[in-house]
């Protein structure tokens, strides 16, 4: 198998036709083949969807002989379901991209053209202007920053979801064992050479997409704490930092109890210290807490995923 193309869905099953016909036809023209059976695997990943997703998946076996399914028993996350198509990807290129289209699959030939002429492990896509709306947009920048500045990575504010990726790159992102996945964050521990290539980015033409603010809130925490304790060593600089104005402030109470004699405390002063550095105690035993239930996480080594079915795979 030269390509293997790895597609989540959860509860976007009802998209899945219309993206066959659309993978077919690019590489059925970029290929020079009328039949391309042998030549690509599309595995489609079943997310715990709360529809009918799967029946609208299996119908697309018997039209479409290069469709594979994954189901899982339950919803395990984007990131996870993407290492199961990782590790059931036989290709020699492994790509990932949604269903929705928005970056289409017209756009996977540049990328694999820049990867042979270049000779990289991996290639991201870059966009200059998602076509969505304002809100999104806006908060889609706002995390990549939070993100960035939080696991102390470099991610381009601009990368989209599809990539394509070397059969060296994959088979060490399936050594890995950690039980916490941040898809961009291992990408750029691994190393490797990568590639940036500028596609079209359209807009999302049937239905909504299920990452909502909260979505992204939650994964923005996921990501954080299972990838990086940067936020561990900005507390403890916090920490050093209310030493040191605590240090001054008990300086200038001592001083002005001294040269004072008529000053008296107030309770203003007394209370906001005391919420404060009240507050400061229970963030950070909060962080610590979120760090501890990782490492139980990892301790447990509970499997990565559990799979309800699989058609078409051995």
């Amino acid at each position: 198998m030269q390509y293997s193309i790895i597609v989540p869905i959860y509860n976007d099953g009802y998209l899945a036709k219309a993206f066959c016909i659309e993978l077919q036809k690019v590489f059925v023209s970029y290929l020079n083949l009328n039949n391309i059976e042998n030549e690509i695997e599309l595995i489609f990943i079943n997310d715990g969807s709360k529809n009918d997703s799967l029946l609208e998946l299996k119908k697309l076996i018997s039209e479409f002989t290069f469709v594979k399914i994954i189901d899982f028993s339950r919803n395990f996350g984007q990131h996870i379901a993407l290492s199961c198509g990782y590790k059931f990807a036989t290709g020699d290129f492994v790509i990932m991209l949604n269903v929705d289209m928005q970056d289409p699959p017209s756009e996977i030939i540049k990328l694999l053209q820049f990867m042979n002429s270049e000779n990289c492990d991996i290639v991201y896509s870059l966009v200059h202007r998602r076509e969505t709306s304002f809100i999104n947009r806006l908060t889609s920048k706002l995390f990549n920053h939070l993100l960035n500045f939080l696991t102390q990575e470099k991610i381009p504010n601009e990368v989209s979801t599809l990539r394509v990726m070397s059969r060296k790159f994959i088979d060490n992102y399936n050594a890995l064992t950690e039980k916490s996945r941040y898809i961009p964050g291992i990408e750029n521990w691994l190393g490797f050479k990568k590639g940036y290539v500028l596609i079209n980015h359209k807009k999302r033409l049937i239905g909504k997409s299920s990452y909502n603010l909260k979505t992204r809130i939650n994964m923005a925490f996921e990501s954080i704490i299972s990838f990086s304790d940067f936020p561990l060593r900005l507390i403890v600089g916090f920490g050093i930092l209310i030493c040191f104005i605590g240090f001054i402030l008990t300086s200038y109470l001592v001083l002005s109890k001294i040269f004072y004699v008529d000053y008296q405390p107030g309770y203003t002063t007394t209370i906001s210290l005391i919420t404060f550095l009240g507050g400061v105690q229970i963030m950070v035993i909060g962080l610590a807490s979120l760090y501890i239930g990782r490492i139980l996480r990892e301790v447990q080594n509970r499997p990565l995923y559990v799979i309800n079915e699989k058609i078409n795979l051995s």
